[in-house]
């Protein structure tokens, strides 16, 4: 009977904690006096960066070689926003 509680006083004495460390940092950054979501700025750099990746991709004619645009270039923003994220927010 005394090991039924074992699990229960476990995850009663870590859920806290862990509840606690998501409010570790504040992923709020201040631009000009405004306070905006990391997540925004990322999804803002990595649409820029798909930008800067085709026109470098159009330059060196591999644009047409990649694949079908519809699904590559939202795949690379989603790889550049994420990578953005965990490098400068986690």
């Amino acid at each position: 009977m005394k090991g039924v509680f074992r699990p229960i006083a476990f995850v009663g004495s870590t859920f806290p904690i862990m509840c606690a460390m998501g409010c570790r940092l504040n992923p709020n950054v201040e631009i000009v006096g405004s306070y905006f979501p990391g997540w925004m700025i990322s999804l803002t750099s990595g649409v820029v960066l798909t930008l800067v990746a085709n026109t470098l991709l159009r330059r060196k004619g591999l644009d047409r070689s990649i694949g079908h645009p519809a699904i590559i270039y939202p795949g690379m923003v989603v790889l550049f926003t994420c990578l953005l994220w965990l490098c400068f927010f986690d």
